[in-house]
């Protein structure tokens, strides 16, 4: 199955570059995270005044959960260095 998903032993271990919190040129952030039995998974943090609704992530066949935060109309990075963020999994209970 993890060839399918990921294209291959190479590739999983080049993960570092795809899971996590990676900025991209454009300054969006990707954000992806392998959790095959959550319910769900958002990010929040002092880039949103800690609102937990705003950025929930999307699930695909298998069981990533991946969001893009927008730049800011300056094109920084939405999260800052030095800002404090927390990741919610939901449980299978809620």
């Amino acid at each position: 199955m993890f060839k399918e998903a990921e294209g291959g032993l190479v590739n999983i271990g080049k993960s570092y570059e795809k899971y996590g919190l990676n900025v991209q040129p454009n300054g969006d952030i990707e954000y992806v995270e392998w959790a095959p039995n959550a319910n769900g998974l958002t990010i929040f943090g002092d880039f949103n005044h800690w609102n937990r609704d705003e950025f929930r992530c999307a699930k695909n066949e298998f069981g990533q959960y991946k969001i893009t935060l927008k730049a800011n109309a300056d094109g920084t990075p939405r999260i800052q260095h030095g800002q404090k963020y927390k990741i919610q999994i939901e449980g299978p209970d809620g």
